[in-house]
């Protein structure tokens, strides 16, 4: 919808209306609702402030389920964005002529991460967005509730080769089609991001202590993991063969997932042959390495760096775009997702799976607990994180694959959390590649487990040695549904289990893998949010 109206005090009063309209149309209430229309009207006095004589400011509005986006243009000269986002001024410096401008410009820095800004051809545009992120929750929940109350009801009502059917003929695809174009614009999104990260970045060494501080956070949360799942197992020490027996599944498939996976490998690997396999085979650790090297590059090479860095944002904004339109149909993959394992397991074996992985999930538990306090010692509001933050872990838990879930994250950290662009598009695809926290305390619980189960002692001098092999496997881990398995076959092998231990928990790998999804893109967010308020 695009509405015109005169660029003067008048026109941002009746333009003012009319988003207030379209907001209560869109179903935006209360607090979000002023804060939007105050924003929009501070945004709309820049512009006029800006304006040529005679200008009409435009208003476009697009709703998008659950999205709604404004377009407030007016013809002028260009704005200095730096102006509108300054330090917070002393207030006794502040003339009484320029209150209101100073005003206008504080309220706009409160709320910079909603809006966007660009000067093209004469006509400066500020686009504001607005998510329904409590509703976008209720819709993912209903969705899980349904999936789960539905695959009660059809287990007991239909028999198992229908049911079988409905999976792999409905079911099924459509959660493999979700997961499937997720994952067809990761390696984009994550090449354009990093590249586009470089290539902005005039200071080198600030780029450089960023990067060192996302390490430092990765390796400390990663070797916490590590420790918290060696700790619950302990702790509880699971390991009831009759209880994993029922869950086995054909101990061939064990020979399809376990892969030999060396270290050295995997280093000289980060070097790829050409420059599009790590595209075709999303091999993150590849994608980063081009990445850093073309962003480098883009700032080297004189009088084109301005316009290949400018096409190169054009792109991580083409594709990121992409990835919020395939996000607006999370509700029903999930839906799907749900209800198949339901299928699959049956409701009794989804019980049973959540108390045999008891530890597993206190483990887990721990680690948000562990995740709160580094954000409490950040000087941060734990509480106010994951309230932002749980429509973002839900949508993760469903898909069950970090690489998948890159662009959910970096929508959650732009839109839901405040962070720099800086920070999250080097940490989240870096993240989503090196930090697997979850795969850290599964494999540290299920491997010692394991052992147990096949009367394999593991003495007290190698549990050393069973961490540092947790943590280096983590690193070169895929963050796709699945790993894990990969992982832990190494690990038995190692302990001097048998490998065919495997097929005692397979079966429940997508079960499992969501819990380990969602842990690690949690400890992703967790580091990048950390990382952003210590640069700000």
């Amino acid at each position: 919808m695009k509405q015109v109206f005169t660029a003067d005090d008048a026109g941002i009063g009746k333009a003012t209306e009319h988003i207030r309209h379209i907001l209560d149309k869109g179903g935006i209430k209360g607090k979000e609702n002023s804060k939007t229309v105050l924003a929009a009207e501070e945004a709309m006095g820049e512009l006029v402030s800006h304006a040529k004589e005679g200008s009409e400011l435009v208003v476009t509005s697009r709703i998008f389920w659950g999205t709604i986006v404004f377009e407030l243009s007016a013809a002028g000269g260009l704005i200095d964005i730096q102006e509108l986002t300054p330090e917070i001024p002393d207030i006794w410096e502040i003339s009484d002529s320029s209150v209101g401008t100073a005003l206008r410009h504080l309220i706009l820095r409160s709320m910079w991460k909603d809006l966007r800004y660009k000067h093209r051809k004469g006509v400066n545009t500020m686009r504001l967005t607005v998510a329904r992120t409590f509703q976008a929750l209720v819709l993912t929940l209903g969705a899980m509730i349904a999936a789960i109350l539905l695959g009660i009801l059809l287990t007991a009502s239909l028999p198992k080769d229908l049911l079988n059917a409905f999976d792999e003929n409905l079911l099924t695809p459509v959660r493999t089609m979700y997961i499937n174009a997720l994952k067809m614009i990761a390696a984009p999104i994550v090449f354009f991001s990093i590249a586009v990260c470089f290539s902005k970045q005039a200071n080198p060494a600030g780029l450089g202590r960023i990067g060192v501080k996302i390490l430092a956070l990765y390796t400390i949360t990663t070797v916490i993991a590590t420790s918290v799942g060696i700790g619950v197992y302990y702790l509880f020490q699971p390991g009831d063969p009759s209880a994993a027996a029922g869950l086995a599944q054909n101990a061939s498939a064990i020979a399809a997932q376990a892969q030999d996976i060396s270290i050295r490998d995997t280093i000289i690997g980060i070097v790829p042959d050409n420059f599009f396999s790590p595209f075709l085979y999303n091999d993150m650790l590849s994608l980063l390495f081009i990445a850093v090297l073309v962003g480098l590059a883009i700032g080297l090479i004189g009088d084109y760096s301005a316009q290949i860095s400018s096409w190169f944002e054009g792109c991580c904004e083409l594709f990121m775009k992409i990835a919020s339109i395939i996000m607006r149909v999370t509700p029903i993959a999930v839906f799907c997702s749900i209800l198949s394992m339901v299928l699959r397991t049956g409701p009794g074996s989804l019980f049973s799976v959540l108390s045999m992985f008891g530890t597993f999930l206190f483990g887990l538990a721990v680690m948000i607990c562990v995740y709160s306090v580094i954000l409490i010692l950040s000087g941060q509001n734990p509480l106010l994180f994951f309230k932002r933050y749980i429509p973002t872990m839900i949508q993760v838990f469903s898909i069950a694959s970090s690489n998948a879930a890159i662009s959910l994250n970096m929508d959650a950290c732009k839109n839901d959390l405040g962070i720099s662009s800086d920070i999250y598009s080097l940490s989240i695809p870096l993240g989503a590649t090196i930090n697997m926290d979850g795969t850290c305390v599964l494999m540290a619980v299920q491997s010692l487990t394991l052992a147990k189960v096949f009367g394999v002692n593991v003495p007290t001098g190698a549990l050393l040695t069973l961490a540092v092999s947790i943590i280096v496997l983590s690193v070169g881990a895929p963050g796709v549904p699945g790993s894990g398995v990969i992982m832990m076959s190494i690990l038995l092998s190692q302990l001097g289990v048998p490998v065919e231990g495997v097929a005692l928990v397979i079966g429940i790998g997508p079960l499992v893998g969501m819990f380990i999804s969602m842990c690690n893109c949690l400890g992703d967010v967790i580091v990048t949010k950390v990382v952003d308020k210590s640069e700000s």
